[in-house]
């Protein structure tokens, strides 16, 4: 049974969010996202390029034989949530990656500049890498909006599932 100390926090934190929520919808910031949603494919960012990277050579075998798409690759945001997620355009001449049973090619989980908890997948499709994707684990993000980043590379480790026992839960 929820205490009413505890049931006021949660209720506190979900008014909370609540209000992001609407002041984000309404946001500038969000337009710009979605217009960026249906830009042209452009370049990858140093830090988008160098976070793939790491994943790709720190990955399963399979995950390496990606490596050679990133060069050249080209991203579009694919999400007005005010995540970092990007969909990734491989060029056509590249060698296709070797990953037979799952779209998925990593789930990781790291912290942003910021330290809020978040978690990346990296998708392909047919051999050739197609998203990479963030998401927050704890919904705990740390600014006045939804927006936040990838993890830094130093805090990459592989998913930890919560034991609900532990969270408290």
């Amino acid at each position: 049974m929820m205490g009413i100390r505890k049931f006021f926090r949660v209720f506190k934190a979900r008014c909370r969010f609540a209000r992001i929520e609407r002041e984000w919808n309404r946001s500038e910031r969000k337009r710009e996202i979605e217009a960026e949603c249906e830009m042209p494919p452009r370049s990858l960012t140093l830090e988008e390029e160098n976070l793939l990277r790491w994943i790709l050579e720190h990955g399963s075998e399979e995950a390496r034989s990606f490596l050679p798409q990133i060069e050249g690759m080209k991203a579009v945001r694919s999400c007005i949530c005010g995540c970092p997620t990007i969909r990734l355009v491989v060029a056509a001449n590249l060698p296709l990656g070797c990953l037979p049973t799952s779209r998925i090619v990593c789930d990781l989980e790291g912290d942003t500049a910021k330290g809020e908890l978040v978690g990346v997948l990296l998708f392909q499709d047919d051999g050739k890498l197609s998203e990479l994707e963030a998401y927050s684990i704890d919904g705990m993000i740390l600014s006045e909006s939804n927006e936040y980043g990838f993890p830094t590379i130093e805090s990459l480790r592989e998913l930890r599932f919560n034991d609900p026992a532990q969270s408290g839960l």
